[in-house]
């Protein structure tokens, strides 16, 4: 196995992020093998400490989104925080944020200044709409920004109506997942001119950029496409009833459909006609066409559909809850899922790493940190403070 740890291994991070955006980039050049420092309220620390899903005492909230860093408790407010800042930020690559536009303006630490510090930083800025809307000065939560960008309404039924996204913030992680992106692009850059840049990452564009091909097709027709059961532009596709739950059948295309036939004696299906796609999405045919394929869907349960999908060379197969995805040999290879340990629940499965590089070894561990865990190591080690500076730092309220 490679001695590579991470193609970030050297590249030092500031992580000034809350909730879930900020974090989740910082997470990933971490696990990329960048060194990430979590500056932190003190006493208080990332405001998802406090929320979401709890095992004892730990926010599985916070701790989805944090390993692989150290905490520092600063209080901005004070001259000390503020120089302890300064100077992070003069020996750092990259700095993340997410405060409302225009907080780090009023702290001192807008792009402008922090480019002054360090012309070599890279500044990654996580907003609700980003700077140029004409709601840059909103806040953004993904609950929102899916309401606002027409995801919401897109994934609706006609007896539900809009649909929240059921506690999977995606809109946020995309929304970091863009910022690292460029964060790596001006890393990239970095190389040949030797200066920093500003990244500017919006959860509204990065919502919009999902419709994909809904966007035009709504201008120029006016038609939007809501039915998130069925699709309609495949037939079948979509969401079927099973023996014992729900399965996923994807058999649109004219090859599929063929292959689907093979698990079917049902004379409406095989009727020639419905060899082409185009005659199988007639207003006049679709519904019914998908009313037979869920009556065939009902006779046997979903793990019999998978086995059979597979055999036909069908995509589709079982809707499996989360206890099912977790007794699934795929989720625990590939780092598909990660290993921590839990104080009091030993290992528990977290959300993993989406990347595999060949000559890289990655890296999972430590665990979030506790709030300022950190803090004395790090003003030592970058900073090179003594131990009487560092007790003057936490007196003055870090």
């Amino acid at each position: 196995m490679s001695a590579n740890k991470g193609p970030l291994s050297g590249i030092r991070v500031l992580d000034l992020g809350r909730h879930v955006s900020c974090p989740i980039c910082a997470q990933t050049l971490g696990d990329l093998g960048a060194e990430v420092i979590k500056l932190e309220k003190v006493g208080f620390g990332d405001d998802t400490r406090h929320s979401g899903k709890f095992l004892g005492e730990q926010s599985m909230y916070f701790w989805s989104n944090n390993r692989n860093k150290k905490s520092v408790s600063i209080n901005f407010r004070t001259d000390e925080g503020k120089q302890v800042l300064k100077k992070l930020i003069e020996k750092s690559d990259v700095i993340l944020e997410n405060f409302r536009p225009g907080t780090m303006e009023k702290m001192g630490f807008g792009w402008e200044a922090v480019h002054e510090i360090n012309p070599r930083i890279i500044m990654g800025s996580i907003s609700g709409y980003g700077a140029g809307s004409p709601y840059q000065n909103r806040p953004g939560f993904d609950s929102m920004i899916s309401a606002q960008s027409g995801i919401m309404d897109i994934n609706r039924t006609e007896e539900d109506g809009p649909k929240i996204t059921g506690g999977i913030w995606f809109i946020d992680i995309l929304a970091g997942m863009w910022t690292a992106i460029g964060v790596l692009s001006a890393l990239h850059r970095r190389e040949t001119t030797g200066e920093g840049e500003y990244v500017d990452t919006a959860m509204y564009d990065s919502a919009l950029f999902t419709i994909n091909q809904l966007l035009p097709y709504a201008e120029k027709t006016g038609e939007i496409s809501r039915s998130s059961l069925k699709n309609a532009y495949n037939c079948p596709a979509g969401r079927f009833r099973s023996k014992d739950g729900y399965v996923i059948c994807l058999a649109g295309s004219d090859g599929l459909y063929q292959r689907l036939l093979t698990l079917t004696d049902d004379p409406f299906l095989h009727d020639p006609k419905f060899a082409k796609l185009e005659n199988r999405v007639a207003p006049e045919y679709i519904d019914d066409i998908n009313a037979h394929v869920e009556q065939l869907m009902m006779t046997k349960t979903g793990d019999e559909w998978d086995e059979l999908f597979d055999k036909a060379g069908i995509t589709g197969g079982k809707i499996k809850d989360l206890n099912d995805v977790l007794k699934d040999p795929a989720a625990h290879s590939r780092n598909a899922t990660v290993k921590m340990e839990v104080p009091g629940y030993g290992p528990v499965s977290f959300s993993g790493f989406p990347i595999n590089m060949s000559g890289e070894e990655f890296e999972f561990t430590p665990p979030p940190a506790a709030v300022g865990q950190d803090t004395a190591e790090v003003l030592s080690s970058v900073l090179g403070m003594t131990d009487e500076e560092i007790e003057a730092y936490h007196a003055a309220g870090n």
